[in-house]
Formats: C-alpha cells, sequence, structure tokens
C-alpha cells in the first residue's frame, strides 16, 4: 500500500512511519526540512520536502507521478505550551489540513486520515456553556474542531473516504513535549513537589506504539466518514493514574491535589464507541505501568537533554 504521511517527524509520526515499514507499506513522507528525518529512514522511505503552507502547490510530479491509497495528516504547529492559543497559526492549521486533503485527491488517494484530538470533545461540551470561562488553551481545541469538520466536508466533495482518529493522550519514549504526562513524570524523577486539580476528572492514556497501530488499523479498514478514538478505553480518575506513576517511579514527591483550580468539561467517555476501534482488529499490549516504566528509561538515558 503507497502511503502518505505529514507530521512525520512529530512524536507520533516517526512511529507511525516506522510502524508502517514494519508492515511492509510504501510511505512517503513530507517534510518542512529533509535534514530533520532519522538517519534510519535513508533508502526506506521517499521525501517531499514541502511545509504545511506549501501543500497546496505541490503536484502529483512532486511524488514521482505516483498515486496514494492511503494519506495520513499528523502535522500540526502548536499542539502544547503557549501555541494552543496562536491564533495565526491554528487557522494556518485549519487551512492546511484542508489543503492536504485536496493534495491527497490530486494524488488519487483512496482515503484521508485526519489526525483528530479529545480537545474537540471538550471543546463541544464546555463552550456552549452560559457558564463557560475558557482559557486561551481552547483556540487549539476549537481549531482541531474546525479542521475535521471543514476536511470531511472538503473530502466528501471530493468523493474520497475520510476517516478522523480521535487521540487522547499518547505517551512514551521520544516525545520532548510540555505534555501532561511528560512533565509530571520528571518532576516525579525530580521528586519536586506538584500541585495538581482535583483529579477527579475522567483520563485514558495509551502508549505510542499501541497508539499508532490503533491509527493504521482505522485507516485501512475504518469506515468512511468514522470516528475511532485511540485510547485504551480504560478510563479512570487522573488521580488514580497520577498514584500510579508515583507508585511506578518510586517517586518522593508531594503531590497537592487541589491546588489548581479545574475549568474545563468532565469527559464521561460516553461520548466514545470505545470498542470501535478494538473490533478493527487490534487491542493494546502495554500496560499504563508498563508504559511508564519504558518511558523512565527512556527518560534516564536521556538524562542529558533533560537536566533532571
Amino acid at each position: 500500500m503507497n502511503v502518505i504521511v505529514t507530521g512525520s517527524t512529530g512524536f507520533a509520526g516517526r512511529e507511525l512511519v516506522a510502524e508502517l515499514l514494519r508492515q511492509k507499506d510504501h510511505v512517503t513522507v513530507l517534510v518542512r526540512n529533509r535534514r530533520h528525518i532519522p538517519e534510519e529512514w535513508t533508502g526506506t522511505v521517499r521525501v517531499v520536502e514541502a511545509s504545511m503552507e506549501q501543500y497546496a502547490d505541490l503536484e502529483r510530479e512532486d511524488f514521482a507521478g505516483e498515486e496514494a491509497d492511503l494519506f495520513f495528516h499528523l502535522a500540526w504547529n502548536g499542539t502544547s505550551g503557549s501555541l494552543r492559543a496562536d491564533i495565526p497559526a491554528q487557522l494556518q492549521n485549519v487551512q492546511s489540513t484542508c489543503d492536504a486533503v485536496f493534495l491527497a485527491r490530486k494524488l488519487n488517494c483512496k482515503r484521508f486520515v485526519n489526525a483528530g484530538s479529545i480537545m474537540e470533545y471538550e471543546a463541544m461540551q464546555y463552550l456552549p456553556s452560559e457558564e463557560a470561562d475558557p482559557g486561551m488553551g481552547y483556540i487549539y481545541s476549537t481549531a482541531k474542531l474546525t479542521a475535521d469538520f471543514m476536511a470531511k466536508t472538503v473530502a466528501a466533495n471530493q468523493r474520497m473516504d475520510y476517516i478522523n482518529v480521535i487521540i487522547s493522550n499518547i505517551y512514551g519514549p521520544g516525545e520532548r513535549s510540555a505534555r501532561f504526562i511528560n512533565t509530571t513524570v520528571r518532576k516525579m524523577l525530580k521528586n519536586e513537589t506538584i500541585e495538581l486539580t482535583h483529579g477527579r476528572q475522567l483520563y485514558d492514556f495509551i502508549y505510542i506504539t499501541d497508539a499508532v497501530k490503533e491509527m493504521i488499523s482505522a485507516g485501512k479498514k475504518g469506515v468512511c466518514n468514522g470516528s475511532y478514538y485511540i485510547g485504551n478505553g480504560k478510563p479512570k480518575q487522573l488521580k488514580d493514574f497520577i498514584l500510579q506513576m508515583k507508585e511506578v517511579l518510586k517517586s518522593e514527591s508531594e503531590l497537592q491535589f487541589g491546588k489548581i483550580p479545574f475549568k474545563g468539561a468532565l469527559l464521561s467517555y460516553q461520548e466514545f464507541d470505545t470498542e470501535k476501534t478494538l473490533n478493527l482488529g487490534y487491542e493494546p499490549e502495554v500496560t499504563f505501568e508498563q508504559g511508564i516504566a519504558l518511558l523512565k528509561d527512556w527518560m534516564i538515558g536521556e538524562e542529558h537533554e533533560y537536566r533532571f
């Protein structure tokens, strides 16, 4: 199968490409700068150099005239930190997502997979409320939601199967972002005091290798216009996950639950059909405890970069 991947040098993108190669797919990656691709990809993937802003200018000739069977769109600028509140950057992400759909059609692609986010559902649940007091991070959430709806509409107009994979909370070796698991594990390894919300909100975490296998299953086997939740499907209170992390890491961190006010949606996970993805034939293999232990080992090995 000929597969196109954007966002291939990011945390999830790298592992997605690695798994596609293990499954013997022919992979083409779109990257802003070819110098950022892993050395082990040399000779195994085709590289097309283009920024997200240039997707609209690409033609089939840029791909050696070949067609594509499956297009994974993971590229997104500003998934964490202050860039979540950057309005121009998030609007550009929406435009680039639609441009990616049009590019897929130029390549006669049959199926387009958009990397959605659980934050879309938080936005839909929380923002319409009269009591809502959203932080600027909801700019990212609404951009993800807008990109999903607009890309789905464009794909339908282009007569192309569209699939949205709802990414919840992926974690594992290789990620260097300021997302919750990363920052919390780092603090626990340093035995820092950690300020937290009440921790009663439901969460679900999935290890990176399991996540990309679910994404590929959804891309190859999912139904047109389907939304597939990428997670373990076993949500529980965030506080329980945090206590598990502390136990696995043997951390002496003081956990100050309730120190940070919680503002946002309390998802019940009834919003997701957690069985739909499993019915495609793949079930997660790595437990949360195993995943945290693997992440710890990797972080300690990268200590010179993290400066614990």
